[in-house]
């Protein structure tokens, strides 16, 4: 009997404590969608996977504040289903634009968030073109702001899927692929077009080992003081056919 009331006296002590209290955190009740837009041009400030898909956004208002990932696609879009209302602000580091850190506040429900920002580079009149046995491509680049970053090289990267990029990319620029990348160009004024080509006839790690669809996209790097990881500018992505007679740009973003 004794046994029972002591088993009685711990179920009570034990039930009303803490142990037993629920969590009534409020789950999360907004959502968020925009884009980075170039705050010169008006245009979208386009990323890449994996070198800078995503952007550092901290909640404010917390004693340890710690940053989110928000993830944003190669369109420059980005689509955050699961946040909570309240004060944040976009802590830049390691991107393809300058720190220009910006404050913003959600509603519960639906909202809609633009950032503007400045690239350090951009691609202008990209045109991708099969000539012969090459992929050739003719663009322009322009730079934000050349005293921060004099340094500047473009190369054509090619991969076997859309998610092409510096960290996505099958061409040997020092063996195999060469005319595919100029290191340190003077044309970045916007106005100056320059030249890029690949030769299909070259194999380059899987690229044009087999029949089979072909992704390029254009990059250029502006580096000095400012962009010292030597982040990407880019260029939409284009999908060449097997037989390189179509060409089209990319620009559904939205498809797993």
């Amino acid at each position: 009997m004794k046994k029972i009331l002591v088993l009685l006296s711990l179920l009570v002590l034990a039930t009303s404590c803490d142990w037993f209290v629920f969590d009534n955190q409020e789950s999360y009740n907004a959502q968020v969608e925009g884009t980075f837009v170039d705050s010169q041009t008006g245009q979208p400030v386009l990323f890449s996977w994996p070198n800078t898909s995503y952007v550092s956004i901290i909640e404010e208002g917390w004693d340890a504040e710690e940053a989110q990932k928000w993830y944003v696609k190669c369109n420059g879009t980005y689509r955050n289903k699961l946040v909570w209302a309240g004060k944040y602000r976009m802590d830049i580091k390691d991107q393809c634009f300058y720190p220009e850190p910006q404050s913003f506040e959600l509603a519960k429900g639906a909202n809609t968030v633009n950032f503007k920002v400045t690239p350090y580079a951009r691609i202008i009149d990209p045109k991708i073109t099969h000539e012969d046995t090459k992929i050739v491509a003719r663009f322009k680049v322009q730079v934000a702001d050349a005293a921060q970053t004099p340094n500047v090289d473009v190369a054509l990267f090619g991969f076997t899927d859309r998610w092409v990029s510096d960290g996505n990319n099958n061409f040997d620029f020092d063996k195999k692929q060469k005319s595919g990348k100029i290191k340190k160009i003077k044309l970045t004024d916007g106005e100056a077009e320059v030249e890029l080509s690949i030769d299909t006839t070259v194999e380059s790690g899987m690229q044009f080992a087999y029949q089979r669809d072909h992704y390029f996209r254009i990059g250029a790097v502006a580096s000095g003081t400012a962009n010292t990881s030597k982040r990407y500018n880019y260029s939409p992505v284009y999908k060449v056919s097997s037989d390189f007679n179509t060409i089209a740009e990319i620009t559904n973003w939205d498809e797993d």
